[in-house]
Parts: structure tokens; C-alpha cells; sequence
């Protein structure tokens, strides 16, 4: 007998081989951040904790499987270079955006979707320009290059973009988020804030939805919104009536970001993470709205572009929902905010460890709710005194904030008595979830790498690749 020899190639278009339906509307969801850890701790928290769903519903997704996620330049990829070969289907060095190890420019799926009629959305919890989304429309050496990116953005055939505002190099151009959406407007893109969205559908031409103008700041944490607040959910109701409005027939390419579960990873602050994810989830609630509507012609795929923090859950039994982690509230940032306020509201002198312990009681239940033993206060006393010193070791840095020393030592505590452990506040090389639903979705059980995935969609829906 002679043995029948397939290329990897081969076998992928094999594996990949479905009878349904091409879909003509797809979702491309990235959880920045997400490991399968915060999704799956998500879920014993909420059932625990009851404050949420008892699932994850992309978790019941009927594909569910792992792709990795290295860099050409490392192990440990960043979100540039992940965002580039979820685009792309290309891997590049990290820091590079939608180019290639040789900085050449790389074409993208969004472009692939646009080439091909359909109508392109993109959709961020953080600034409009950030690393993930940019990587859907720009071509830089630098993921730094705020304003050349955004230049390319108003350059792009990109229809629909939401964010939280605006990334800007004003201490080298001296021009501001407001400056940089000026020249959004000057271009004939319809600029709209929340009071504004649900007329995104009416507008002839190209929209951006932003969280506030004049911002680069990332929309609010989920555990810290007020009604006043943006969500990812609003930019992506304004989204699916603009595509809908404007491009039913042609079918549209809409990719999302769940962007502020990947900063509250870096923070190592496990509550804020939780209400990330159930956020994230609420989002996908909202498309899953539209795929029941449309269930023929729709295919959602969510993944993520790299882990961060190395998140496990240790539990020896199930958390208690009455003495552990539900007890914190707000953000590890927020908490920060009212510890200086705090500080402030005693005129310069300092508060007494009793005092300290009232407010981390408050914001934290410990002593309150959360026992902690002789042992973990002497330690949490020595961080105290140690944070109002100033200097080295009196803060806590993380890639995007800086939390003082004892707020980040409490929350510490907190995750630990809880059954959560953070392995680091950076990226790790885990491999991370792909899941998928809808038209083709079989297709993605085959995916092994990130650079698969914008393939997989591309074979899918029919984009032309170039």
C-alpha cells in the first residue's frame, strides 16, 4: 500500500471543509488578556458569588478549542504582534503593527472583508488607535505611533469605529485627543457620543463612536460604571444598526475587543477581571441577539490575543461568597483614588494603622468580612507605613497604572484568601481559547495558532485574500 502524504496545508483545508452556508455576517471577538483561566474563574466566581451568569456564554460554544500565540521575536508575544497575526495571519516582531518582520506593510482581514463588498466594523474598550484594534487598519513599524495610526485610520475604508477616545504623542506633536479628533471631523467621518448612537444607523458616510471627547482614557471599569458610563455593548449596538443599515445585503466584517480585561489582568486585580469578563459576555449577548435573527448567515468567533497575569483559581473548596473576594469594591485603580483621597482628608498628617484598617475594611471587607490573621496584618502595617514613605517600594507599577504599595499588597490578600493567584502582572506564552458558533464554525476545530483564525474566517465568508 502506498502511503497517502498531506501537508499541513492540506490537512487544514481538509478539516476545514463545510457544506453550510457561507456567512455573510461575521463577528471577530478578542479578549485582550483573556486566558482560559479568567474565563473559567469568571464562572465559579458568578456561581459562587451568584452576581452573575452561571456561564460564560461563549464557554458552551459548540467549538472550543486552543490555539498558541508566540511572536516572531518571542515566546511571549505583545498585543501589537498578536494583533497583527489575528489580522493578518502573519507572525511579526513584537512592538510591529501590521507589518512584517521586514516592516513591510501586511494586508488584513478588514481589508480582505472590504475588498470583497461587505461593510467593516471595529469596535474597542480602549482608545480607537491601541494595538488590537489599530492592527485592523494600520501599517507601522512602532504600535507607539499614535498619530501616524491614526492618520492611517482616516486613510482606511474602515466604515464604523468605536472607542474609548484617542491615544496622541502631544509631548512630541503637541497635539492633544482633541486636536486628533479634529482631524477625524475634518475628514468627513461623523463623530458621536453616547446621547448620539442610537441614530449611528441614519448617518450617510463613514462613523466613530467615542466614550467621551478629548479623551486617550480607556472606557470605565465594569465594577466602577455609573449610568453616565460608556460600555463596549453600547459601541456595539451602535455598530450592528450602522452595518445593518448600511450593508445587510453586501454582509459586513465587525471585530470587537474586550480590551480592559487585559488591564485589570496587569493589575493582578481579580475582581476588576471578573467584571471584565461578564462584560465581555454581556457583549456577546447583544450578537447573539442578532445570530438568532440571522442564524444561517452568521458566524461569531471570539478568542484572544495572548493571556495575561498566568490566572489560577486554587481553590481546595468553592469561595465563600460572604467572606472573600465579592467583598471588594470597585477597581484596584478606584481604590487608589479614594486611598488618596483619604491621605488628603487628614491635612497632612498621617492616619494611624487603625484608621488605615477602617478604610481598607471598607473598600475591601478585610477585618470586616474577611478575616486576616496576626501574621498578614503585621505585613499589611509594614506596607502602610512603607507606602507613605515615598520612593522606591512605596508604589506598585504595572504596563498601564502605578497603585500604591498597600492597596496592591490588600488586593493581594484579597485574591489569595479568595483561591485566585496571579503567577506575574505581564503576558505568559499559555496557549489561549478559540470558540466559535454559527455558519462554518466547525471550520475553526482545526485552528492550532493565531495566525489560523483570520485564515479560517477569510475561506469562510469568501473574502478574496491579497
Amino acid at each position: 500500500m502506498k502511503r497517502l502524504i498531506l501537508s499541513a496545508a492540506a490537512v487544514f483545508a481538509a478539516l476545514t471543509v463545510s457544506a453550510s452556508p457561507k456567512p455573510k455576517y461575521v463577528f471577530y471577538l478578542i479578549g485582550d488578556g483573556m486566558g482560559v483561566n479568567e474565563v473559567y474563574g469568571t464562572i465559579m466566581y458568578n456561581r459562587s458569588t451568584g452576581t452573575g451568569p452561571q456561564t460564560i456564554n461563549f464557554w458552551d460554544f459548540p467549538v472550543r478549542t486552543f490555539i498558541t500565540t508566540r511572536s516572531a521575536s518571542s515566546l511571549t508575544t505583545d498585543s501589537a504582534a498578536a494583533g497583527t497575526a489575528l489580522a493578518t495571519g502573519n507572525k511579526t516582531y513584537n512592538d510591529a503593527m501590521g507589518v512584517g518582520p521586514d516592516t513591510l506593510a501586511l494586508s488584513n482581514i478588514a481589508e480582505w472583508a472590504k475588498a470583497s463588498g461587505a461593510g467593516v466594523g471595529i469596535a474597542t474598550s480602549v482608545p480607537l488607535n491601541h494595538a488590537t484594534p489599530a492592527a485592523f487598519y494600520a501599517h507601522t513599524k512602532s504600535r507607539n505611533e499614535h498619530d501616524v495610526i491614526l492618520n492611517q485610520y482616516i486613510g482606511s475604508q474602515v466604515d464604523f469605529i468605536a472607542g474609548s477616545g484617542i491615544l496622541t504623542e502631544e509631548k512630541r506633536t503637541g497635539r492633544n485627543s482633541a486636536a486628533l479628533e479634529a482631524l477625524v471631523r475634518e475628514a468627513g467621518v461623523k463623530v458621536l457620543y453616547k446621547d448620539e448612537f442610537d441614530r449611528a444607523g441614519t448617518v450617510d458616510g463613514r462613523v466613530m463612536c467615542l466614550g467621551k471627547p478629548g479623551t486617550g482614557s480607556d472606557l470605565t471599569y465594569a465594577v466602577d460604571r455609573g449610568e453616565e458610563d460608556v460600555t463596549l455593548g453600547d459601541f456595539v449596538k451602535a455598530g450592528i444598526d450602522y452595518l445593518s443599515a448600511n450593508y445587510m445585503k453586501e454582509g459586513f466584517f465587525f471585530m470587537i475587543e474586550g480590551g480592559n480585561i487585559d488591564h485589570a489582568a496587569h493589575n493582578e486585580d481579580a475582581y476588576a477581571v471578573f467584571g471584565e469578563m461578564n462584560d465581555f459576555a454581556a457583549t456577546i449577548d447583544i450578537i447573539l441577539d442578532f445570530y438568532r435573527k440571522h442564524p444561517d448567515n452568521t458566524l461569531i468567533v471570539v478568542t484572544s490575543d495572548h493571556d495575561t497575569g498566568s490566572f489560577i483559581a486554587s481553590w481546595k473548596k468553592m469561595p465563600d461568597d460572604k467572606s472573600t473576594i465579592a467583598r471588594q469594591r470597585g477597581s484596584e485603580d478606584r481604590i487608589n483614588e479614594a486611598f488618596r483621597e483619604f491621605l488628603a482628608s487628614h491635612n497632612g498628617n498621617i492616619p494611624d494603622w487603625k484608621e488605615a484598617k477602617a478604610f481598607l475594611g471598607a473598600h475591601l471587607g478585610l477585618w470586616r468580612e474577611v478575616k486576616v490573621s496576626e501574621k498578614a496584618e503585621a505585613s499589611l502595617k509594614r506596607d502602610y507605613y512603607k507606602s507613605l514613605g515615598g520612593g522606591d517600594g512605596s508604589v506598585v507599577v504595572s504596563l498601564y497604572s502605578v497603585s500604591t504599595l498597600i492597596v496592591s499588597k490588600a488586593i493581594d490578600y484579597l485574591d489569595n484568601v479568595s483561591g485566585f493567584e496571579w503567577g506575574h502582572g505581564s503576558h505568559s506564552s499559555t496557549p489561549v481559547g478559540l470558540y466559535a458558533t454559527g455558519s462554518h464554525s466547525s471550520d475553526f476545530a482545526a485552528c492550532r495558532d493565531n495566525t489560523d483564525v483570520p485564515k479560517a474566517i477569510a475561506a469562510a465568508a469568501g473574502y478574496k485574500v491579497f
